[in-house]
C-alpha cells in the first residue's frame, strides 16, 4: 500500500512539469528554413535511386 502511494504521488509530482525547450529566435528559425530548403534541393538534385539499389529480399 506505501508503495503504490509513492509511486502514485512520484507520478502525479512528474506530470506537472513543462520542459520543453525554448522556441527558436528569429535567427535560429531563418538559418533552420535555410538548412531545410538545401536539403530539399540536395535530394532533388540526385533524382530517383534504381531499382536494383535496394536491399535483397531473396533469401539464398
Amino acid at each position: 500500500m506505501r508503495t503504490t502511494l509513492l509511486l502514485t504521488l512520484t507520478l502525479l509530482s512528474a506530470c506537472g512539469r513543462n520542459e520543453r525547450p525554448p522556441a527558436p529566435t528569429a535567427e535560429e528559425s531563418r538559418r533552420l528554413d535555410q538548412a531545410e530548403a538545401e536539403l530539399n534541393a540536395l535530394g532533388n538534385e540526385e533524382g530517383p535511386l534504381p531499382e536494383d539499389s535496394g536491399p535483397s529480399s531473396s533469401s539464398e
